[in-house]
Formats: C-alpha cells, structure tokens, sequence
C-alpha cells in the first residue's frame, strides 16, 4: 500500500503549478522580446529549477513511498516510474531532457543558450502536466 502525506504532495504540486504558470506567461512573448527582457530570461531559468526539483521530489516520494526503491540520479527517478508502471514512456523521456535542461542552467550558467531554454521550455509543458496527472492518477488507484 502507498501512503502519501497529502499535504507534502500538494506543496509539491503548488510548485510545479507556479513554474508552469510563470513559463506559460514567457511563452506569450516573441523570441526576440525574450531575449531582450534580462528579467524573464532569469525568471525562465528560475522556473526551470523549480519545476525540475519539484517533479524530481515528487516522483522519489512515490518511488519511496510505494515502492521502497530509491534512485541515484534525477534521471533515474523517471526510468523506475516508468519501470514500475507510474508514467509513460513519453512523459519520462521529455522529463529526462528537462532535468538535463536544468543542470544546463545550474552548472554552465556561464554558456547558456537562452532562445534553446525558450524553445525547449515551451516543448515540456504538456508533458510536466501529463507527469502530474499521471502520478495522480497512480496513486489515486493504489488500494
């Protein structure tokens, strides 16, 4: 059986939500007013992160949770969800991408492409609500 304290969930979730909500606002912009607003550059980069640690968080709670399994890597998380039936296989290989996009900002800030960060940013956000929906539903099934 799976356990979850509904409230850590949420928070997680809440988080997730305002991430997505911050990159649909950017995403209503062109390439070029992106490029020119050094505010949205770094609130998109923000957004990254929080979105990143947050799916990340959430997908090692149920791993823990429902499956007593860990995993070594934020990548990982996403291969033993799909592994154990919690995600599909396209909602893991675009989330796998996104944590890469989010090491990108964090470790190499000093090289960051951000027209790649708008583009690849804009590409994830069905699939950053599909994950959530998907985790949702597991553990909504789960007796």
């Amino acid at each position: 059986m799976c356990k979850l304290d509904k409230d850590y969930v949420n928070n997680l979730i809440k988080d997730i939500e305002s991430g997505l909500k911050e990159i649909k606002d950017i995403m209503k912009m062109s390439p070029r007013e992106f490029i020119n607003s050094r505010r949205s550059r770094f609130s998109l980069r923000y957004s990254i992160i929080l979105i990143s640690e947050s799916i990340s968080d959430l997908g090692l709670y149920v791993l823990r949770k429902c499956f007593k399994e860990e995993a070594r890597s934020y990548r990982e998380i996403f291969d033993k969800l799909l592994e154990n039936g919690v995600i599909s296989l396209d909602v893991a290989s675009v989330l796998k991408g996104l944590v890469s996009l989010k090491n990108l900002v964090i470790h190499r800030y000093w090289s960051i492409d951000d027209l790649r960060i708008y583009r690849e940013s804009s590409n994830g956000i069905e699939f950053v609500e599909k994950y959530v929906s998907e985790v949702l539903d597991y553990v909504s099934k789960d007796p």
